[in-house]
């Protein structure tokens, strides 16, 4: 449980600074307010899509952990193109990614997974904990935005995602897979 609400918190935590701050992170790439709305509109509609498509698959090939890695690997790669590039093309690549890959797999197949290992605790207790720890790091990753800057802190958040990536690969497989 202590690994994924990890994950989480860096997770979750970096998608509420960076959607919450899109606008304004969008204006220091150099894309006008038009552009900025459509970033951040294709990243919950590929969370959408990828929720709808890939959590059955999983459920099929009875795997979790291997979806959790490939969430993360995505997730980063995404975050690069994020924070690595400037423009409308690459920060609107980014944003299909992290939203097919964070919102659309990790957060939907993160929440089976953590209510498979802690059962039979209820799904919503472990559930909320998730999405608290994912809402108090979103709140200091958005001061830390405002109080450090845009560009500096999304750098911050870049290594944060990296280690996460790392992490990911510790996790055990749900015991709900095994059988």
């Amino acid at each position: 449980m202590r690994k994924i609400l990890f994950l989480f918190l860096i997770g979750l935590g970096v998608f509420n600074a960076v959607s919450t701050c899109i606008d304004q992170i969008c204006e220091i790439k150099g894309l006008n307010i038009d552009e900025s709305g459509l970033v951040g509109g294709v990243m919950l509609i590929a969370g959408i899509i990828g929720g709808i498509i890939v959590p059955p698959i999983s459920d099929k090939l009875q795997k979790r952990k291997l979806f959790l890695i490939i969430a993360m690997a995505g997730f980063l790669v995404g975050l690069s193109l994020f924070v690595l590039f400037q423009g409308f093309i690459f920060l609107l690549i980014g944003s299909i990614v992290i939203g097919f890959f964070l919102l659309g797999i990790g957060a939907p197949i993160g929440f089976q997974y953590c209510a498979e290992i802690t059962s039979p605790a209820p799904e919503s207790t472990s559930q909320g904990l998730l999405l608290l720890v994912g809402q108090v790091s979103g709140i200091i990753f958005i001061l830390g935005l405002n109080f450090f800057g845009m560009v500096s802190f999304l750098y911050i958040l870049l290594f944060l995602s990296i280690v996460n990536f790392i992490m990911v690969f510790s996790l055990k497989e749900s015991p709900f897979m095994e059988s």
